[in-house]
């Protein structure tokens, strides 16, 4: 479930603290979490102590530990996962998967219960690394742009913003969200959304990752900060997980189906599915 304001959020927090700090003992490193590159986990284990932490990055839903070396340590966190601080006091919860030990008695902990996250230790880490598509609040990411990248495309609007190559970072829950704010349906198809649309459905992504991210995310059952709070965008969400409940706009009731297997929530009333055309 985390998408790009619950990594971000998390990523805030930890680039407050962990540069310039090494990574002092890693007791543990579950390698079936080790899905990406091509080192294994026992090899990482015994590569990461005394790196030095310089900068923590975010690239979509990935969260990125930079050390001095140009190495990183890439983190995805799946449905479920949870990436939290604790002192080494602590015990350790079921289904914690890595464990960095920090200076200061403190440790970074992975929690993961259904182990769709994965973890990945690079030599070399750069911008084309991982394959993803612009950030949303890249300069680049204009309407035309995203027109552009639709005009070809018969898929569903909803299918296509999960589709990271297209742009990195949404998921389920902003994915809704933005919809609704550029009154888009999510059945509509990517080359029936015309320039016009294109250009709101940017701004509308941008406005709800703006909203979500200055309430440290969106909390339903598993998502919590680096501190292991959680977020409290969901008492802002205007359709996802709303179904039946009255349309912030128009008072029309929510309604959901599904697409591609995954929810889809928006409003009949304010999001019809035709879009204008544009040559």
């Amino acid at each position: 479930m985390p998408e790009l304001p619950e990594v971000e959020t998390i990523r805030t927090y930890l680039a407050g603290v962990l540069p310039n700090h090494a990574v002092v003992r890693v007791p543990h490193l579950d390698g079936r979490m080790v899905k990406m590159g091509t080192m294994a986990a026992e090899l990482i284990r015994g590569r990461l102590p005394g790196l030095v932490v310089q900068s923590i990055g975010r690239r979509g839903k990935y969260l990125i530990i930079q050390f001095h070396d140009g190495s990183a340590l890439v983190i995805h966190l799946g449905m479920s996962g949870r990436l939290v601080v604790e002192p080494t006091t602590t015990s350790w919860r079921t289904h914690t998967h890595m464990v960095l030990g920090l200076p200061g008695e403190a440790e970074l902990r992975l929690v993961d219960p259904r182990r769709f996250g994965r973890i990945g230790y690079f030599l070399e880490f750069g911008e084309h690394t991982l394959k993803l598509g612009l950030e949303p609040f890249d300069r680049k990411f204009t309407g035309d742009y995203l027109r552009d990248r639709l005009s070809a495309r018969r898929s569903s609007i909803k299918t296509l913003l999960l589709d990271q190559s297209l742009v990195a970072g949404l998921g389920n829950i902003y994915a809704d969200e933005a919809l609704f704010g550029a009154r888009i349906h999510p059945l509509t198809e990517g080359a029936a959304i015309s320039r016009q649309a294109s250009r709101r459905l940017v701004g509308s992504i941008r406005r709800v990752l703006r909203v979500s991210i200055a309430h440290r995310g969106t909390s339903f059952s598993d998502y919590v900060d680096a501190l292991g709070q959680p977020g409290e965008n969901q008492a802002y969400l205007a359709v996802y997980g709303r179904t039946g409940d009255p349309c912030v706009r128009c008072g029309a009731p929510i309604q959901s189906m599904v697409i591609q297997s995954r929810t889809s929530h928006f409003c009949q009333q304010c999001q019809p599915m035709l879009e204008d055309l544009e040559g």
